[in-house]
């Protein structure tokens, strides 16, 4: 009996091993690797989708815009996300750098999943428009790509060579060209408003030229990128002196006209976003304001928020001089009933025939209400507050005047900015040397800015020197634009000042913080007349426009340069 047993289990040996051997081959497996090692080989890494179609790893840049200054290093932050069971070591390369600027070599070490990509550009490398570079990772044959813009640009106050070479010089079109304004677009193209003789040297017109975003004329805009605009018949003389842009891409220009028999007359002109006049604005695009037979000039222009817009300048009332004169307007062009009398203000300021114009407006914002802040003078800085309505608002100075701010007989101020703590910052020039001051909301001179409230900076120890613009920048610090007469000539330079908050001036900003720059060749004169701020998305950063113009071999043409901040 035990011997049958056994024969038994012996036939099935044979019969079980075969059985195993068929379910090993179904499954994959193989009859020469012992089943209790296999899941403790390591496998391999199999295709996975990825960033970019790569495989095994993904990744990511703490930005995706890296600046990096002449002759400094930037760094970027890198962080890797690992597929399950995917530790190799990560080998990161940037390719496309802008010319002068090379990465150094990153290694993300086997299982860490951080590293630090360090773009170095060189002292001498060139400014450079954003640049589109890709941050590549490689381990073995796997791999994955991010992009990243990187931008080389150069020191506080260093013209911007990545603006058409840094400094443009275009004929407007006409005889001589005046540069009075500069704006920018919400797309970055930038208008250079003035006025220009015609070529019969008869008259002048209103002077619009615009240029595309990183310089070069905008040649989709009016002839080649310039607008001439004429209110008269030929022989009379158009001065544009301002320029805004509404939220709707419409081009306000505002200044002056020759009307014959009321004489000059504020001027104010709406163009479309290609250069042509808006005929649904005004009378075909203009309208022309009088306030009375004398000379009546418009250099600031507002544009509210709730569109009404707002010019000032001065008008010549005989007996009291030249007055403070605003105007206020609708949106379709017509005077603003509810503003002063008619939409026309007149304010006398100085006793007798004194001459005040006002070169500056801004909006501020006191216990709720808004207040239109007029700034100008003629002999020394003067201020004035309005209400909605016209009024001046007696919270403000005394009786909603602030006068002889330095107690000078030459100056005026020519920007006014409000800061973020709701002061006023005035800047013009007092006996021919940049000058500012700061004002409390009820006009009273800030004593923690500058010397008791006030700054007065000589670019020019033994010449004339003066401030014709201000901006602020987001940080508080202030821009002051204009000219200096250089040694002990009459020609010009143009001159950028950069002010700290408290008014000192920024040493990190050119030697001292003044920077000047000689654009007119030899002993040809240039000078600056406006600045404006240009945000760009494509970089984290904010540039300034300064706009003029420069004598040529014969006549004067528009200048416009961008520099770093």
């Amino acid at each position: 009996m035990q011997h049958r047993l056994s024969a038994r289990r012996a036939l099935r040996a044979p019969c079980l091993a075969a059985l195993l051997a068929a379910a090993l081959t179904a499954c994959g497996g193989g009859s020469s690797t012992p089943t209790d090692a296999s899941p403790q080989q390591p496998q391999p890494q199999q295709p996975q989708p990825g960033n970019g179609g790569s495989a095994g790893f993904s990744f990511t840049l703490d930005t995706s815009k890296a600046i990096v200054w002449q002759g400094q290093q930037a760094t970027v932050a890198v962080t890797v996300q690992r597929d399950a069971g995917f530790t190799d070591a990560i080998q990161f390369s940037a390719e496309s750098l802008p010319t002068g600027t090379t990465a150094g070599a990153l290694s993300v070490a086997a299982g860490s999943t951080t590293g630090t990509l360090t773009l170095q550009a060189t002292s001498t490398a060139p400014h450079s428009l954003p640049t589109a570079v890709t941050i590549k990772g490689v381990a073995g044959t796997v791999n994955a790509t991010k992009p990243l813009t990187v931008t080389v640009r150069g020191q506080a106050g260093d013209i911007d060579t990545s603006f058409g070479g840094g400094t443009l010089v275009a004929p407007g079109g006409l005889t001589d060209d005046y540069v009075r304004g500069v704006a920018v677009q919400a797309d970055g193209r930038v208008l250079v408003a003035g006025f220009g003789v015609t070529a019969t040297a008869t008259g002048t017109d209103f002077l619009l030229v615009r240029h595309l975003r990183d310089g070069g004329l905008d040649t989709s805009f009016g002839t080649g990128g310039k607008v001439a605009t004429a209110f008269n018949n030929a022989g009379r003389s158009d001065e544009a002196l301002a320029v805004a842009v509404q939220p709707d891409g419409k081009i306000l220009v505002a200044g002056t006209s020759d009307q014959g028999a009321t004489g000059y007359d504020f001027a104010l002109a709406r163009y479309n976003a290609d250069g042509t006049l808006d005929t649904s604005f005004g009378n075909g695009g203009r309208v022309t304001t009088s306030f009375g037979n004398g000379a009546d000039k418009a250099y600031a222009l507002l544009l509210q928020p709730d569109g009404k817009i707002v010019l000032a300048g001065d008008s010549n009332q005989g007996a009291s001089g030249n007055d403070f004169a605003l105007a206020r307007y609708n949106a379709n062009g017509t005077l603003d009933a509810s503003f002063g009398t008619g939409g026309k203000v007149l304010t006398a300021i100085g006793a007798g025939s004194a001459s005040e114009t006002v070169y500056a407006l801004a909006l501020q914002t006191v216990g709720g209400a808004q207040r239109l802040v007029a700034v100008g003078g003629e002999g020394d800085f003067i201020a004035a507050g309005y209400r909605a309505d016209g009024t001046l608002d007696t919270s403000f100075g005394t009786g909603g005047i602030v006068n002889a701010l330095f107690g000078s007989v030459t100056g005026a101020a020519r920007g006014v900015v409000v800061t973020a703590d709701n002061q006023l910052v005035l800047a013009g020039h007092h006996d021919h040397d940049f000058a500012a001051v700061r004002l409390s909301p009820s006009g009273a001179l800030d004593a923690s800015f500058g010397t008791g409230g006030r700054v007065t900076l000589p670019v020019s120890t033994t010449n004339w020197d003066e401030a014709t613009a201000l901006v602020q920048q987001a940080d508080g610090k202030l821009l002051l634009g204009g000219w200096v007469y250089t040694g002990n000539s009459s020609s010009a330079d143009t001159v950028l000042v950069r002010l700290n908050a408290n008014g000192s001036a920024d040493a990190g900003f050119g030697p001292g913080g003044v920077r000047t720059t000689a654009v007119a060749a030899g002993t040809r004169t240039d000078a600056g007349r406006a600045l404006a701020l240009q945000a760009d998305d494509r970089v984290p950063t904010v540039r300034v426009l300064q706009a003029g113009e420069a004598s040529g071999t014969n006549d004067l043409d528009v200048v416009l340069m961008r520099h770093w901040l």
